[in-house]
């Protein structure tokens, strides 16, 4: 488990409260009348998210991070609940029920900082380029709206992550 203090945990509450709320109700308000498959599209990405969380869980028990590497590794994975949460809300208003699977990851022996990093970096662009194939799928256009505002909080710890490995993060105005 990765070790949030009382403090942080009001502060990401607070922020989930200020930022999160105005999001889910968005995605509950366009999932009450959803077609399936978009409900099959987000209980997917609730999978997805679950093992954003857990992979966040797991890289901080490794004891390799230091107290800054964890704060952020805590920032991520709260964002990866307030997906989750939203993701769920919208499922239940379109009278679903919240997927409780975890995609299974495949990890790599994590023996350095730059291990734990680059698993990370390895989890947020599966979560990314995920998110992107679905928002053309999916068929209401406010859920792919919302979608693709979860899509910039994910390729945002994309660039994060891999500026943290000193990596480029673009080379040019295209990806490719």
């Amino acid at each position: 488990m990765i070790p949030i203090s009382r403090a942080s945990l009001l502060g990401a509450s607070s922020a989930v409260a200020l930022v999160g709320m105005p999001l889910m109700t968005r995605l509950v308000d366009a999932a009450t009348f959803a077609d399936p498959a978009d409900v099959a599209a987000l209980n997917a990405q609730i999978e997805l998210e679950r093992a954003g969380i857990k992979a966040y869980a797991d890289a901080a028990a490794t004891g390799l991070l230091d107290a800054s590497l964890l704060a952020v590794a805590g920032r991520f994975a709260s964002d990866h609940v307030a997906h989750r949460e939203a993701l769920g809300a919208a499922v239940v208003a379109a009278g679903g029920r919240p997927s409780e699977q975890t995609v299974a990851l495949v990890y790599p022996t994590l023996a350095t900082k730059s291990d734990v990093l680059e698993f990370a970096l390895t989890v947020e662009r599966k979560a990314a380029s995920t998110y992107l194939s679905i928002v053309s799928d999916l068929k209401d256009r406010k859920l792919a709206e919302l979608v693709a505002s979860i899509l910039g909080v994910e390729t945002t710890h994309v660039a994060l992550l891999a500026s943290a490995l000193g990596k480029t993060v673009y080379a040019s105005a295209f990806v490719g």
